[in-house]
């Protein structure tokens, strides 16, 4: 049974019982610090287990994509070395919100697998946790599998969360026997042996519990289903394949690796399969993860995907020296377009991404293999990497400490993991991580919503309904205390679409109080001010927005919109967003794009943007569903979250049409103007655009004609020719200064003779000291290779250039055993605080100006040689 026709009947299957089919979230999650990736197909679906938000429907049915490469579900060590560990993968999942429970899933999973998959019940098992005896009896009497086949397992194999904290319960998981010749060969083995005889197939699990950031758990209001089956893993089933590598999915990955490589799979060594296994998951991570807006960088999300980028890199160092990957990744993309459309829309990106990451790591990786080589060698007693050089590696060199553990492993060494994670501590202490907001832990009683007034007024009347003070909610805080206040409506506007927070002031019993800062606290809109009186809940107060600020970041949010537009229409719909910031003094506008903006480009998108400005189009407001809107064409944006049932569309008619929850300009001719300030790369595929609006628009624009009239007056040219003419001046100034460089030379070349007849013997070795007066390192240089050519011996020529001391510094070979030049650095930057370094033989560097005692100190240390 073909992958396809898998993932067909088992959206046919459900669909039947009244499932509704929802598309696979992003790998991005949306607003959830809580998880790397989407690693699960509830993921999406958390809040309403939470009961923080309704569907119009309570089962569902999706075919999630995950990765697991990081954070609590990690799998990446182990891909390529396992038959079934991948860190992409597809998550097949049914789901229950306040309907059915433990029964009902456990039918509709065995109805699947024994009817549609024809699964031999003889050889299926399930494991139930320990303390649940609903779910074993359910297996008893639901189906023919009989209780010596129900096992009960612990916490560790039968209890699910999804990460720290959020939704989490008991589960029931679903084994398929494949025979002693799979397994460990122990009498007795059962799915809680690690051996590959019992294969795990499905995992249900009751969401029963929100688990606490202390590691409580809360019952949930309204219990719910959450499954889980790893696609590929049934595929291999279905397919009758011992790896999950072997499956169809992978096989035209690993048929375009053979022919790049010129390596057949079915019979290299198992470490050169293991390098097939490792290339074709990663590369499927990979171009997933970036078509979903993630790019390689050093920290978080970006920082998973270079590791898996650069993992992928080493072990395809043992197939080729090629650059395979972007290749590949072509592959992945014709063949799951169909399923994720956005990776055709997003295919050049992939390409330019991992072509760009893997250049970039081969410089560093052959440096760095060469230094893991020596640190393998100075450890070869103790078989131990230290945590220093493993720390070293990865901050010089870009290694990722998984990488240096892995290769480690197959040359039968470790890594001390506690001695780099200490390295790895005192780095995040030196640059100064942000420390976790304390408000994230306050609890208000779910009844506390504020109602957000901000899109129709910008002063509300209301009172309080909760005061927060040092993180606790309080009934009465005293005059002069810093603390939070929670009223019923207010018009301070938080956060969506990139835009800052507003500011304004609360006026209390006449009194007028800056804010602070405002955030939400849960579901309610907290400003913090210090209290001007005693506050006491039930107290009115008005709160008041700045409103020059507001409006002003409502013209750089209206702009933001027109330009990802302008840019779409320009280049394509491969421009995908990928940050923004809304302030009141400017917009910043990050994504997605394979290749530069040109300076026409910048000017087409000014252009059209301010074309849609002085058209005066009117922006409107529209709340639909998820679905009707994005078939209308309205974009969304892969970080935020949206309630499926009720999304905020921004229309600019005929031009734009945006998710939303931002304030705006009532038409585009009140932005006044754009312009474009700043252009620039972030990483390969992602690019940044900051720009400015309205009035300060207009001020850039007066600077810049300032700038432009004085340049034509002091050149005495047409504005239109001031580029032309400044490029003409500086091919001038470099003409002349080549022509200066050349008669220096020959200048400096005439006194040769003059300096041969100055060499002196220092304790055994011709030697010669020079001052010089402002010549470059490069002329020194020069010079010494031509006196060292007619007399070998030791060169030392030092000048002041551009207000700092220069010297450069040569030992002829049949010295240097006599003179060491990286001694020579260590005596100059003890005794004269000059910095240096070079090869063997030769030193160049710099710093203060050299005293009139230098010569004969530097003469006497060549006779301490």
């Amino acid at each position: 049974m073909k992958a396809a026709d898998i993932r067909n009947a088992f959206f046919e299957f459900f669909i039947s019982k009244q499932h509704e089919k929802v598309a696979s979230s992003s790998l991005i999650p949306a607003q959830d610090p809580t998880i790397l990736f989407a690693n699960a197909g509830m993921n999406q679906f958390k809040d309403v287990f939470l009961g923080l938000e309704k569907r119009s429907y309570t089962r569902a049915v999706s075919i999630q994509k995950c990765v697991r490469a990081g954070g609590k579900h990690n799998d990446l060590d182990n891909v390529g070395f396992t038959k079934r560990h991948l860190t992409f993968f597809e998550m097949m999942g049914n789901f229950s919100f306040g309907d059915y429970f433990k029964k009902g899933a456990i039918e509709f999973a065995w109805e699947f697998l024994t009817k549609y998959m024809q699964f031999d019940p003889k050889t299926m098992h399930a494991t139930v946790h320990y303390s649940d005896d609903e779910a074993y009896e359910l297996w008893h009497t639901l189906t023919s599998i009989p209780k010596e086949r129900i096992h009960r397992l612990g916490d560790e194999s039968n209890f699910w969360q999804m990460g720290d904290v959020g939704p989490c319960g008991p589960c029931t998981e679903i084994f398929v026997d494949r025979g002693s010749s799979f397994g460990c060969g122990h009498e007795g083995c059962s799915p809680a042996c690690d051996c590959d005889r019992f294969l795990e197939i499905w995992n249900l699990v009751f969401m029963q519990y929100d688990r606490q950031a202390d590691g409580s758990r809360k019952e949930l209001a309204q219990k719910g289903v959450d499954t889980g089956m790893g696609f590929e893993r049934l595929c291999a089933v279905m397919q009758q394949k011992d790896s999950v590598f072997e499956i169809d999915v992978f096989a035209e990955i690993i048929a375009k690796t053979e022919e790049l490589c010129g390596k057949k799979y079915t019979s290299v060594t198992p470490d050169l399969k293991a390098a097939f296994h490792v290339i074709a998951d990663h590369i499927r991570s990979s171009t997933m993860l970036i078509s979903d807006g993630c790019a390689p960088s050093n920290d978080g999300r970006g920082y998973v995907l270079r590791k898996i980028i650069r993992r992928a890199a080493l072990f395809a160092q043992k197939l080729t020296h090629n650059n395979i990957f972007p290749t590949l990744s072509g592959i992945v993309v014709d063949q799951m377009k169909a399923v994720y459309p956005e990776l055709e829309t997003n295919r050049k990106l992939i390409h330019a991404v991992l072509e760009s990451e893997i250049e970039r790591f081969a410089a560093n990786l052959v440096r760095g293999t060469a230094i893991l080589e020596s640190y393998f060698k100075e450890a070869a007693l103790t078989k131990t990497i230290s945590g220093m050089h493993a720390f070293k590696l990865y901050d010089t060199y870009g290694f990722p400490v998984e990488l240096i553990t892995a290769t480690a492993r197959e040359r039968g060494y470790t890594v001390d993991m506690a001695d780099y994670e200490r390295h790895m501590e005192i780095q995040k202490t030196q640059s100064g991580k942000k420390e976790v907001d304390a408000t994230a832990q306050i609890e208000l009683d779910p009844s506390m919503v504020t109602e957000f007034t901000g899109y129709q007024e910008l002063e509300t009347n209301s009172s309080i309904i909760a005061l927060v003070h040092n993180n606790h909610a309080v009934a009465h805080v005293p005059k002069g205390e810093t603390c939070f206040v929670i009223t019923h409506q207010s018009p301070f506007f938080i956060v969506g679409g990139g835009q800052v927070p507003d500011q304004g002031w609360l006026t209390i019993k006449g009194i007028k109080v800056p804010l602070q800062s405002v955030r939400y606290i849960q579901k309610a809109i907290a400003a913090e001010i210090v209290a001007p009186v005693d506050l006491h809940v039930g107290d009115s107060i008005t709160a008041s927005v700045n409103k020059e600020r507001r409006i002003d970041a409502m013209k750089n949010h209206t702009a933001t919109h027109l330009l990802q537009s302008a840019l779409i229409e320009l280049f394509g719909s491969q421009i995908k967003q990928s940050g923004s910031l809304v302030d009141p003094d400017y917009l910043r506008f990050d994504f997605t794009y394979h290749t530069t903006l040109s300076a026409d480009d910048i000017v087409q998108v000014e252009n059209l943007v301010n074309a849609k400005i002085r058209e005066n189009i009117p922006v409107t407001i529209e709340y639909t569903t998820l679905r009707k809107a994005t078939q209308d064409g309205a974009i969304a944006f892969f970080g935020d979250k949206y309630n499926p049932d009720q999304v905020r569309v921004v229309h600019v008619a005929d031009f734009s049409s945006e998710l939303c929850g931002g304030t705006h300009v009532n038409r585009t001719g009140d932005i006044g103007a754009f312009k474009i300030t700043e252009v620039s790369a972030l990483s390969a595929g992602h690019r940044r655009i900051v720009a400015l609006t309205g009035p300060k628009a207009i001020d850039q624009y007066q600077h810049l004609f300032a700038i432009t009239k004085a340049l034509s007056q002091e050149l005495s040219v047409k504005t239109e020719l001031i580029t032309q003419t400044v490029f003409k001046q500086k091919e001038d100034l470099f003409a002349l200064q080549k022509r200066y460089a050349a008669l220096q030379r020959t200048v400096l070349h005439a006194h040769i003779p003059e300096w041969q007849q100055q060499i002196q013997l220092a304790h055994g070795v011709p030697a010669l000291y020079l001052i010089l007066d402002n010549v470059s390192l490069e002329q020194m240089r020069d010079v010494i290779t031509s006196l060292s050519t007619k007399t070998p011996g030791f060169y030392f020529i030092g000048s002041t250039h551009e207000n700092r001391a220069l010297f450069a510094a040569h030992v002829s070979p049949e010295y240097q055993n006599k003179i060491n030049t990286k001694q020579l650095a260590a005596w100059l930057k003890a005794t004269h605080n000059l910095q240096g370094g070079g090869k063997p033989g030769e030193l160049q560097g710099g710093g203060p100006t050299f005293n009139n005692n230098f010569k004969t100190s530097l003469f006497d240390w060549i006779g301490t040689q």
